[in-house]
């Protein structure tokens, strides 16, 4: 990629086209995007950033309605990073091993063995990087956060997975023993992680409560007798007069509604894939069932 420091009109066509975004001032708009690209480049002075290549990249991972405003409340620098790395770009690439540090402090939270961060280090600097049948797996990143925020929890993720594997591979011992406990994520008190909490809590709580607005009244009712009022599946049934496997199956469609429905509003919050989704609902999870119960009486 050349670098190319001239800012054209045609970029700010570019990156509302991408994005689907108003442009109310073209003057402002082309100078947001000449500040979102300085501090790019401040932030990574030796990374080639070519702005005839990254607006369009870029544009479709801006939030809001109008331009100059979501540039400016973008992160500059990991969304530039990134975008970069989407194209292919070999000196992003080089500059991307900095945020691959996130796999050790990932390791650290995981209780990971030294051969499995550096085995996961290897894994994600070729998933995320490197194009095959399908995009890298970093043009799932939004900008919805820190850069190495997101890159440590899809690191969590891939350690967990493997040490899950070497207890399928090696087995748990004599006492039955499945090791479990080792797997959870210790993440108090680690400020990155802790500042996407706080950033996504928000999007997820607006994103279940039109979720259970959105639910039919008679599944609102089902889901609250059994998650507000403890009701069981012989109980529900027996306030319908219906089969216990007639309740089950009402409650099943209730809450597959509102688990689906739930993926859908935050999804078009946070303008992620579904995958980022549902790193998205784990990181906050602490927080999901006292969510459902106050929505679902409120509602």
């Amino acid at each position: 990629m050349r670098q190319c420091r001239r800012v054209t009109a045609s970029h700010v066509e570019q990156l509302a086209a991408a994005g689907g975004l108003v442009v109310s001032s073209p003057a402002a708009a082309q100078a947001a995007w000449v500040a979102f690209l300085a501090a790019a480049r401040a932030a990574w002075p030796d990374v080639a950033f070519d702005a005839d290549v990254l607006a369009e990249l870029v544009g479709a991972r801006l939030a809001g309605d109008e331009l100059a405003t979501a540039l400016a409340a973008a992160p500059a620098a990991d969304v530039a990073l990134a975008c970069a790395c989407l194209a292919q770009e070999p000196t992003a690439h080089a500059a991307f091993d900095a945020i691959l540090g996130e796999v050790d402090a990932a390791g650290a939270s995981t209780k990971a063995s030294r051969d499995q961060i550096d085995e996961v280090k290897q894994l994600l600097r070729v998933q995320l990087l490197v194009p095959g049948d399908k995009p890298p797996g970093i043009a799932a990143y939004r900008g919805r956060g820190p850069l190495r925020g997101w890159v440590r929890i899809t690191a969590m993720r891939e350690l967990i997975r493997h040490k899950k594997q070497q207890l399928r591979d090696f087995s748990a011992g004599p006492t039955g023993d499945d090791g479990l406990g080792d797997l959870l994520v210790k993440d108090d008190g680690d400020p990155v992680l802790e500042k996407l909490k706080h950033e996504y809590r928000a999007e997820f709580a607006g994103a279940l409560r039109e979720a259970v607005a959105d639910l039919t009244p008679e599944d609102r009712m089902l889901l609250r007798q059994q998650i507000v009022d403890h009701m069981s599946i012989d109980e529900v049934g027996a306030a319908y007069g219906v089969h216990r496997a007639t309740a089950a199956r009402w409650l099943n469609r209730a809450r597959g509604a509102l688990v689906g429905t739930t993926h859908k509003r935050l999804a078009g919050r946070l303008k992620m894939p579904v995958e980022e989704v549902d790193s998205v609902i784990r990181l906050v999870q602490s927080r999901l069932d006292i969510s459902v119960i106050r929505f679902l009486r409120d509602g």
